[in-house]
């Protein structure tokens, strides 16, 4: 089965510099959605309509969905000509699929239901209706017990008999119909374009079989995005949909309308997430892991039973039986053990922490090996930069280092060694020996009242 999609609109009502339908909905463009749909649904061979300035869109969509080709329309000359541009692949016994790239709600079930009742009537074309109380803008798809007689443009609607059956956009073909109806369309109409609406009509009146398929999904299926509402709109029911698939599978969340989760991430069973959850990317959360109110997840991984509370991480991997948060900041590169406590205003980078380590609030570790069992204190950092390079320390495993202690990288702290309070460490500390670095304590009794 071949899938042609339109996706060459501009979406001028975005009022975006970004190409309509590469605005990002839950981690993916809105065209990808629809691309992944018709694979799904067994279209193995997709042809993208874009624009003469769709490159963009064929340099991003063409890096995340493998075998989709890309035609350009050169002029917008109306929906029909779209499907002329795209239909270089079509040869006669194929059936063809048209989607709207705009229409990232598109179900591959709707596409099954769609392409059988096609091959369940022998049809040469089909026409996909929605019922709708309130059609607005929406064309009219009129039928007679399911054969196809016309669709009128709600701009054309005057004299014509009522009906709440709208058109969603989405057509099925035989290739050779198709190609020949193509052909024969005009652009004898006020914006002297080419409609797709036009070409049913066509194959109709040149005694083949076309038929109206009378959808019953949700309407929410065929929402169209040609404004940043519309968008809105769209990802809200996407996170509706993403987020009952996850509970389906065993994962509680608090409140559902205010957890945002991309679409693709892996979430296990036994998961609880808390309301104002952010997960982006290619995250993974392990089973029994808590993401607290108010984390933004990115590209993370969370390992089994790890709590993470108001916190932000970026590339980051987490073990499992871990504390993260409050208000811990996990930069690219942080890596951390299993049974590790990152706590309140901690800030790591770059750093691999090994099982077990422990800083408990106000550290920030850069470009850092952290041995097993190291304890960071109050207010100890890692100075990994010297103005022009970063560089890199290491700590051997169980050192303790004491609050408000400087490591200035380059340099090692060696096993069991303890940092003193206070401290600005420049050189090596051998194992199991006590660094200080301080100015001695001087008294000068009186001193205040001179």
């Amino acid at each position: 089965m071949k899938a042609i999609i339109l996706a060459a609109g501009k979406g001028s009502r975005m009022q975006s510099d970004l190409q309509k339908v590469m605005h990002p909905m839950l981690g993916k463009p809105i065209l990808q959605y629809v691309v992944e749909a018709a694979q799904e649904a067994g279209c193995d061979d997709i042809t993208v309509v874009v624009g003469k300035d769709g490159e963009a869109v064929r340099k991003e969509l063409g890096a995340v969905c493998d075998g989709v080709h890309f035609a350009v329309q050169d002029e917008p000359l109306g929906t029909g000509h779209a499907v002329l541009a795209g239909a270089g692949r079509v040869t006669d016994n194929d059936e063809v699929l048209v989607l709207c790239g705009d229409m990232p709600l598109i179900t591959s079930d709707f596409i099954r239901e769609l392409m059988k009742f096609k091959r369940d009537n022998f049809s040469e074309a089909v026409v996909a209706a929605i019922y709708r109380d309130e059609l607005g803008d929406f064309g009219r798809v009129y039928d007679d017990n399911s054969y196809f007689i016309e669709i009128v443009e709600a701009r054309d609607i005057k004299n014509h008999p009522t009906t709440k059956w709208a058109n969603t956009g989405i057509y099925t073909f035989r290739g050779r119909s198709l190609l020949r109806a193509l052909g024969m369309m005009n652009n004898n109409n006020a914006q002297r374009e080419y409609y797709l609406t036009d070409v049913p009509k066509i194959i109709s009146e040149d005694g083949k079989n076309v038929q109206v398929f009378r959808s019953r999904a949700p309407m929410s299926v065929f929402t169209g995005i040609n404004t940043q509402e519309h968008l809105a709109e769209a990802a809200a029911h996407m996170r509706s949909r993403i987020n009952a698939g996850h509970m389906a599978n065993g994962v509680r969340m608090l409140d559902p309308a205010a957890t945002y989760i991309d679409d693709g991430i892996k979430i296990a069973r036994g998961v609880v997430i808390y309301p104002n959850v952010i997960l982006e990317g290619a995250c993974e959360i392990a089973a029994g892991a808590i993401i607290g109110t108010g984390c933004h997840l990115t590209d993370t991984t969370v390992g089994e039973n790890t709590h993470v509370r108001q916190s932000v991480a970026h590339s980051a991997k987490i073990g499992a039986n871990c504390e993260v948060g409050p208000f811990a900041y996990l930069r690219p590169g942080a890596i951390l053990g299993n049974d590790c406590r990152v706590g309140n205003f901690v800030e790591v980078k770059n750093a691999n922490l090994a099982d077990g380590v422990k800083m408990a609030h106000l550290a920030y570790i850069g470009d850092a090996d952290v041995g097993q069992n190291v304890n960071f204190s109050c207010g100890a950092i890692t100075a990994n930069y010297d103005g022009s390079k970063k560089h890199r320390t290491k700590i051997g495993d169980n050192a303790f280092i004491g609050s408000n202690v400087n490591l200035i990288a380059p340099v090692e702290i060696g096993a069991d060694a303890i940092i003193a309070a206070g401290s600005t460490i420049t050189d090596t500390v051998p194992p199991c020996a006590l660094g200080i670095a301080r100015e001695r304590q001087c008294i000068k009794p009186g001193y205040s009242k001179k």
